[in-house]
């Protein structure tokens, strides 16, 4: 079942037939000049974009430019006339993926207006299904997937009123089977926040049949089934399109991505998540190397890109290959482009997951950007109705992230993709010292709002924790609990006569919730440990042998 939309779609790109057979092949091919001649204009983007889309640019003051038009239809044509099928065009590198006999090659590298093609491997399978089925615990809370929220502050997101409404978030995956059957994602049917769905790949209209993999993902977005799994975007709207053909690994896939993309931004959306990489392929002597990985090579990485500056936030798997000796451990593509968030894996506890993809980038660029939890992540079972199951991949940590970026922009409607993708690497946890394995670190929702410019939050009263107590060292530290407080603090130390051993005064900000106190010698004893801030007196106690 393919849900209708009444969102602007643009019609024509999809309307070239397909037809495939053993001798025919995949080619990339792409044209010279694009405006000469091109009965589109970008004087009237309402012929090729949605006014959702044309907003998107406007209030982030991004001009529309020449890869915002449609490939000229006479180019397109002209391939078909020579007798050669265009499966999509690919506006943003002015070029087409084409079926074709190979032998036709150069008949069309002959026609004027191409410049180039390139072969594309492809190969179509049937995809396997895994059987399996567990039953989901029924209450209305957060249930197994507390702590992956609670991590980023997701949970504090909710609680200031933000659950990504207003925002279309468009996932490119590999199916998303039973979405139309599992509870956790009835919600999205009941309340008309699923706007559409594309099958790019086998065009049969019918999504809710592939793959499970795209499923699990989306329900780390927008899943809502209190009790067992409830996602940071939920209450934001949905487009689902099928690029990847799991079964196989053919450069096909990443042209496909490519057209997912762009149909993400010509509908509109605000936040893509794509949980897919590309490193190796069937075919070994097309894999790709490390050399080829500085964000602007391969094909998927230069559409990343170029998604980035139509105002979109793109969030992108960094994959697993970090145990892959062979390929090294680093990232796939387009997790190595600039201007998305690249997403890692790191477990509960918070430690790096060792499959989790490192960079850097060739050009030497930090990767992954932010990273969640992806090690034991609570997702959607869709081979049972209502059941959750625990995942291991960077495919679950990016939509933890996107549901995230959703919900913040939200609150800061005003922000480019830009903004927000900075504001949620300065909320880092590793914001100090980013590195090629975690990056920024764990983002945090109430940090990045207070970053963005809403007031911070302060807790009465605050709830300290100092450390170590009972101690016997010459060091104490005072930690803010449960509060990301700003300000100047006086601290005093007595013993319980009321003499002073010691004061002073500490600055929390959102980096540091923490501060060493260096102490006198001091005879053993009890001690108050005394902490003013925002008006408000705390006091605790320690002891010192």
């Amino acid at each position: 079942m393919e849900l209708k939309t009444k969102l602007f779609l643009f019609v024509w790109v999809f309307a070239f037939g397909f037809s495939a057979n053993a001798q025919t092949k995949k080619f990339v091919v792409y044209f010279k000049d694009k405006k000469s001649g091109n009965p589109f204009s970008i004087t009237n983007p309402g012929q090729f974009l949605s006014q959702r889309s044309i907003q998107r640019r406007i209030t982030q003051n991004l001009p529309l430019d020449s890869t915002d038009l449609p490939v000229k239809p006479a180019y397109l044509n002209g391939i078909s006339n020579v007798g050669a099928t265009v499966v999509y065009p690919l506006k943003w590198l002015n070029g087409a993926i084409i079926d074709c006999l190979p032998e036709l090659i150069p008949t069309i590298l002959a026609l004027p207006y191409v410049v180039s093609s390139k072969a594309l491997n492809s190969k179509i399978k049937e995809s396997p299904v895994k059987n399996k089925s567990k039953d989901g615990i029924q209450s209305l809370d957060y249930g197994q997937s507390l702590s992956q929220n609670s991590l980023v502050g997701i949970d504090s997101m909710h609680s200031w009123g933000f659950h990504g409404e207003g925002k279309l978030i468009s996932v490119l995956d590999g199916g998303f089977l039973n979405v139309n059957e599992h509870q956790a994602f009835a919600h999205m049917f009941a309340n008309q926040k699923l706007l559409g769905t594309r099958d790019v790949v086998s065009k049969d209209g019918d999504v809710f049949s592939d793959h499970w993999h795209g499923a699990s993902v989306l329900s780390n977005i927008g899943g809502f089934l209190p009790g067992s799994l409830v996602s940071g975007a939920y209450a934001s709207s949905y487009y689902l399109i099928r690029t990847e053909e799991v079964a196989t690994e053919n450069e096909i896939e990443c042209a496909y991505w490519a057209v997912g993309l762009e149909l993400a931004d010509s509908i509109g959306s605000d936040v893509v998540n794509s949980s897919l990489g590309y490193t190796t392929f069937d075919t070994q002597a097309l894999d790709y190397s490390i050399s080829i990985f500085d964000g602007r090579t391969t094909l998927a990485s230069r559409t990343a890109g170029m998604a980035a500056r139509k105002g979109m936030v793109v969030v992108c798997s960094a994959g697993n290959e970090g145990n892959n000796s062979s390929w090294g451990g680093w990232i796939s593509a387009p997790a190595d482009a600039d201007s998305i968030l690249t997403v890692g894996s790191v477990n509960n506890g918070q430690n790096y997951s060792s499959f989790s993809g490192k960079g850097p980038t060739i050009d030497g660029r930090v990767k992954p950007d932010l990273v969640a939890v992806g090690s034991g992540t609570i997702t959607a079972d869709v081979f049972s109705t209502s059941g959750v199951s625990a995942n291991n991949g960077t495919s679950f940590s990016a939509p933890i992230i996107a549901g995230l970026v959703a919900g913040f922009w939200q609150a800061h409607p005003g922000l480019t993709a830009m903004q927000v993708i900075n504001a949620l690497k300065a909320s880092g946890s590793n914001v100090t010292l980013p590195n090629n394995q975690i990056g920024w670190g764990l983002p945090n929702f109430i940090r990045a709002h207070v970053i963005a410019g809403s007031k911070p939050a302060i807790r009465f009263p605050l709830d300290l924790q100092i450390f170590p107590n009972p101690t016997s060292g010459n060091e104490l530290f005072i930690e803010l609990i449960d509060s990301y407080a700003v300000g100047n603090a006086a601290f005093e130390i007595s013993d319980l006569r009321g003499a002073v051993a010691l004061k002073g005064n500490l600055r929390f900000d959102l980096v540091n919730q923490k501060h060493s106190i260096s102490l006198p010698t001091l005879a053993p004893g009890m001690y108050n440990v005394k902490l003013e801030m925002g008006g408000k007196q705390f006091l605790k106690r320690v002891i010192l042998r």
